[in-house]
């Protein structure tokens, strides 16, 4: 008797969301197809709601705040990535 064989689409497999699939999701990193799915997917839940309305409040606020390293800094790292270390003469 043959063994029976089931395939399971990709598309159809139940999933739970991750937090990183939610950072994909606020950012826009996802196929078009994919945003649209899980878009569906956290409108339908209350809590995955939540939490994304949360994560882009949260990018709402950290996304003007940048920062730069000291010059002193910099020129430091650049010295030390010039300079040969022991091993390169081996």
């Amino acid at each position: 008797m043959p063994a029976l064989t089931l395939e399971i689409s990709p598309k159809y497999m139940i999933r739970h969301l991750t937090q990183n699939d939610l950072l994909l999701l606020a950012y826009n990193e996802l196929p078009p197809e994919e945003h649209a799915r899980m878009l569906g997917e956290v409108s339908a839940s209350e809590l995955l709601l939540l939490e994304y309305t949360q994560l882009l409040e949260d990018i709402a606020i950290l996304s003007p705040i940048s920062y730069s390293p000291e010059a002193t800094s910099v020129q430091i790292i650049l010295e030390e990535s010039c300079s040969s270390s022991s091993l390169e003469m081996i």
